[in-house]
């Protein structure tokens, strides 16, 4: 079943005013859906198993002038909303999609530009208009375009986006006296439960020389991205090292994770972690694997030792070329925290994340383990 509230005002730029547009449409897909469709205040749509909450007493406004993108961060208050999972033990997979009326101008259009973090832009016309799910209809819609997708991957899970909208500061004369009328749809639908994976490794894909102290950003030997961490060992030294600047929060007593990949064109020795960058080790020792293939090193461990301390610690990868001059290259790097994201006593081994988790950066979802 598919139920829409509707509560839209429609915009008509003109020379000397600016004008509100007020664009909330929510859409269920399943179960029973209660509301009060006066905008006034926080609203609240509750199903049997979600709720669409959207939190702003602010209507979604865009001024009638062009503005770059900095002074539409600074002067557009945003309409704040946010979709949450509050009662469901299954997972909600979701679109927030906005529907532009057929009314709207052609001229206009392709100057619109939206902000769904306050911080990055994006025009309107750069995506791709696309079909409307399975049971659900727009009136009179002459294009619909998928500005964000997301997941909740289980019970309490939420999301929160600021929109903003504007006029691209490109736009000239042309676009005084056009109109543009547009709905907003958060669609959602049910999926399996996820869990919420967290990469805790800033530049993960070794793309970054400030990030890195020691090595090399290159790009002879490449598994993600288009470079990787080159580590050269030289004759009469034991080991290199690449210390990463950005420090990774650590709790005593939670399980973490962590993997990289490592290839060599006939290099000898092991490689390594350090997190804390003290004895003992995260691991060492590793084999680095076959010559001319990518090779997975990992490990799992509760890091509380004694000397260790909770809170923000740096880390390092470690090449012990065993005082050969040699190189490898480090691509793909992982870092979890496996208790926050799969509670106390239910973190999975090392092998089974060596399977089952691929590199990724920022975040992601996989299913709840069988």
């Amino acid at each position: 079943m598919v139920i829409k509230l509707n509560n839209k005002i429609y915009i008509s730029l003109l020379i000397s005013s600016i004008i509100i547009v007020i664009i909330t449409t929510i859409t269920i897909t399943y179960a029973y859906l209660s509301y009060n469709d006066a905008q006034e205040g926080t609203n609240t749509l509750t199903t049997s198993c979600y709720n669409i909450i959207f939190e702003d007493e602010e209507s979604i406004n865009i001024t009638s002038y062009p503005m770059s993108n900095e002074t539409a961060f600074e002067t557009i208050t945003p309409y704040t909303f946010t979709i949450k999972n509050d009662g469901c033990n299954i997972g909600s997979g979701y679109q927030v999609i906005l529907n532009i009326d057929e009314s709207t101008s052609d001229i206009l259009l392709p100057y619109i530009n939206f902000s769904l973090d306050g911080e990055t832009s994006t025009k309107l016309t750069s995506l791709t208009s696309t079909t409307l799910p399975v049971g659900l209809t727009a009136t009179n819609a002459k294009a619909s375009y998928v500005i964000e997708t997301g997941i909740l991957p289980n019970i309490n899970s939420s999301k929160t986006y600021n929109l903003h909208l504007w006029i691209d500061e490109a736009a000239g004369i042309e676009v005084m006296n056009q109109t543009f009328k547009a709905e907003l749809i958060v669609y959602n639908k049910a999926i399996e439960p996820q869990i919420e994976l967290v990469n805790l490794a800033s530049d993960p894909s070794f793309t970054s020389s400030g990030i890195w102290s020691g090595g090399a950003i290159d790009n002879t030997h490449v598994k993600y991205g288009n470079t990787s961490l080159k580590m050269t060992g030289a004759s009469g030294q034991p080991e290199t090292l690449a210390n990463n600047s950005t420090p990774i929060n650590l709790t005593k007593g939670h399980i973490y994770y962590y993997r990289y990949e490592v290839y060599h064109e006939g290099a000898s020795g092991t490689a390594g972690l350090y997190w804390p960058i003290a004895e003992p080790s995260f691991s060492d020792g590793q084999s680095i694997g076959n010559a001319g293939s990518w090779n997975i090193i990992s490990a799992r461990d509760d890091r509380s030792a004694s000397n260790f301390t909770d809170g923000p610690n740096n880390f390092r990868l470690d090449y012990n070329n065993n005082n050969v001059a040699s190189s490898v290259w480090f691509d793909g790097l992982v870092f979890l925290d496996l208790t926050q994201s799969f509670g106390a006593g239910s973190e999975p081994s090392k092998e089974w994340c060596n399977e089952n988790i691929l590199f990724f950066e920022g975040t992601t979802y996989i299913p709840v383990p069988d």
